[in-house]
């Protein structure tokens, strides 16, 4: 079932009572309706420089002096399963803060539940409702400025991110970090539903588990394909759910190596998947860095290797780069060549 499971996923197809195939165990799950916001079971923590161990924040009571002077603000949210203390905020948020940066991270975890996944894709939207009402009230509050404001969301919260943008009403979102967005039910050709580049003016997006957890579909101004999003390095058995796990929060490993190692991850343009994997497009003078570095400008997709260990950034490095799929995936062979041949927008 697990293989089928998988499967369906790789040819496109997204099914409720496959991802929520968890529901016998379910016991604390619950969607919301139309729920007012500020909702009590979602929380805005903030983190300075002056204050790591972060305060969390009442809409109703900004504490104004913690704000100023002005400076660069990151919003983390996080996934299924996750909270304020976990992927991508303990790899990101101690980073920003030695930078001087700023750091919202939100906590929703009762809405985001294992194993409670359809439920949490429900409250996606609710989430991000209720955190663009709050962001508006720092921006009128002037306590950041809108050019400033950059939402960095991994999994579900990638999604969430581009439903901030939508509900917000005052400003356009300046920019967008999607780190390996979720796959299972956002497989829709909605936009409104997803993630997708009118969220903000600038999204850029890191794929590293496309085969199973996270989409394979591009859904920024530019996506950077990280082992062409298939697999990454030690993180076990290709058979095991567990190896995807580890190659879907990998994506936030890289970002965070992007912030302080100066090599950098430099990909170059192939115009979609197929052409990655056959080998029809080769390394050119387009290059683009994908991360903390990367350029608001820039457009297209991006494929680029790491190595086996940290640090993984290699650099301008694009020789032997590996664009076999076969052998890396649990997909039968088979299988990826019917992939290949059909999949002409990947």
């Amino acid at each position: 079932m697990k293989k089928l499971w998988c499967l369906l996923f790789l040819i496109g197809f997204s099914s409720p009572l496959l991802v929520s195939g968890f529901e016998d165990e379910e016991s604390n799950c619950f969607a919301l309706r139309d729920e007012i916001c500020p909702n009590a079971n979602i929380t805005f923590w903030l983190y300075t420089k002056a204050k790591p161990e972060g305060i969390e924040l009442s809409q109703f009571n900004l504490p104004k002096d913690e704000f100023l002077p002005l400076k660069p603000l990151k919003v983390i949210i996080h996934g299924f399963k996750g909270h304020r203390n976990y992927t991508p905020n303990i790899q990101l948020r101690p980073l920003f803060n030695n930078l001087d940066i700023n750091v919202i991270s939100l906590d929703y975890h009762k809405l985001a539940y294992e194993p409670c996944y359809s439920e949490a894709v429900n409250n996606a939207k609710f989430v991000g409702r209720c955190i663009a009402q709050f962001l508006e009230t720092l921006l009128k509050n002037k306590l950041v400025k809108n050019k400033d404001l950059h939402l960095i969301g991994f999994g579900i919260g990638a999604h969430v991110a581009g439903f901030v943008g939508n509900f917000i009403s005052q400003h356009k979102l300046e920019h967008i970090t999607a780190l390996d967005p979720a796959k299972p039910l956002f497989l829709v050709k909605d936009r409104a539903q997803k993630l997708d580049p009118t969220d903000a003016k600038f999204v850029d997006v890191v794929h590293t588990d496309v085969m199973m957890l996270g989409l394979l579909e591009a859904v920024g101004h530019v996506d950077f394909y990280l082992n062409m999003g298939v697999s990454q390095p030690n993180c076990g058995p290709i058979n095991l759910m567990e190896t995807h796990f580890c190659y879907h929060n990998r994506a936030a490993d890289y970002y965070a190596e992007s912030i302080s190692n100066p090599s950098g991850f430099y990909g170059f343009y192939c115009p979609d998947f197929k052409s990655f994997a056959t080998g029809v497009c080769v390394p050119s003078k387009d290059f683009e860095v994908m991360g903390f570095e990367v350029h608001p400008e820039a457009r297209g997709r991006y494929f680029l290797d790491t190595n086996s260990m940290p640090p993984y950034a290699m650099g301008y490095n694009l020789k032997n780069l590996n664009r076999q799929l076969k052998g890396r995936t649990f997909i039968n062979d088979d299988m990826i060549d019917k992939f290949l041949e059909t999949n002409d927008e990947a």
